[in-house]
């Protein structure tokens, strides 16, 4: 059974008003809409609704972190008591914090959330760590109900798009791909934030690396047929 994962279509995210609006990617919301429309025809057993969900002082946040500012970079540290690991990552705008105008989806999309399939999976709301996919945060310790939800509705395979390609839709897509679902990311109707040539040739051998596929259109669905 197939799924659609829309993620971050968010306020925030889309120009011209957003505070941290992936280039064009106000392109892809009609679009979006129009496949979530097509739920019967493309056999969409489930459509989730991926929502950045953070707290006010969250810790992606630039003015979380004295004398920081936007998009610089920071060096985080595990959350986990007695774990001394860090990954590096980069400090953002103050964007989608929790019941603002900046982390509601994007209003026509909103509407569609009455439709009796639309879940909404929120991510982020733990202010303590950093979540690009929208299955855990960047330490795979917090596990949101993505997962569950999917495995509850025998879901296998997966169709993401959203914003930004670069960021939580490709962490969301090699989530997606390393718990077993067959993954793949339509190009069309997603954005990037860093769009130069080198950087998505990088962006797509990862992907395909880690067993997502990524294609430009929608593709069709191909239902299993009993001999």
């Amino acid at each position: 059974m197939r799924a659609l994962i829309v993620t971050d279509v968010q306020n925030d995210f889309l120009p011209p008003k957003g505070a941290l609006p992936v280039p064009h990617g106000d392109e892809i919301v009609q679009p979006v809409l129009d496949l979530i429309r097509q739920e019967e025809a493309q056999d969409f057993h489930r459509i989730v609704l991926v929502r950045d969900w953070h707290t006010k002082n969250h810790t992606s946040f630039a003015r979380s972190h004295p004398g920081a500012k936007d998009y610089d970079p920071v060096e985080y540290r595990s959350p986990k008591p007695g774990d001394s690991s860090t990954q590096v990552g980069t400090l953002w705008p103050v964007h989608c914090v929790q019941n603002t105008w900046g982390s509601q989806l994007a209003n026509i999309l909103l509407k569609e959330t009455y439709h009796r399939h639309l879940k909404i999976v929120d991510k982020g709301f733990l202010s303590d760590r950093e979540y690009y996919s929208a299955f855990s945060d960047i330490w795979d310790f917090h596990k949101t109900e993505l997962h569950e939800y999917l495995q509850k509705h025998h879901i296998t395979e997966v169709l993401v798009v959203g914003l930004a390609l670069d960021y939580c839709v490709k962490a969301t897509a090699i989530s997606a791909a390393k718990l077993g679902y067959k993954t793949t990311i339509v190009r069309s109707l997603t954005r990037a934030i860093h769009t130069d040539e080198a950087h998505m040739q990088e962006l797509e051998k990862e992907l395909k690396e880690n067993g997502v596929e990524i294609v430009d259109e929608v593709p069709p669905h191909t239902s299993e047929v009993s001999a």
